[in-house]
């Protein structure tokens, strides 16, 4: 499996806040994300846990929802 380059994850992932009626769930923990806590959302629009997509993007470069994939170079 090829890795994303670090400092691309870094650039690519936009830090948001979970507001009323964005409520859904992480797809790697399958935890709901909460109300008023941060979140990390990919380019292709998907929002997960900071720790999830970190330790999910430390084994590959890919959404874990779409194949959205993530320069490695």
């Amino acid at each position: 499996m090829v890795l994303a380059k670090e400092s691309l994850v870094k650039e690519m992932l936009k830090m948001v806040r979970i507001e009323a009626g964005d409520e859904e769930d992480c797809m790697i923990c399958l935890d709901e994300l909460e109300v008023g806590f941060d979140a990390f959302q990919m380019p292709c629009s998907h929002t997960f846990h900071c720790d999830c997509i970190k330790k999910w993007l430390r084994h590959g470069h890919c959404c874990s929802i779409r194949q959205f994939k993530i320069p490695t170079n």
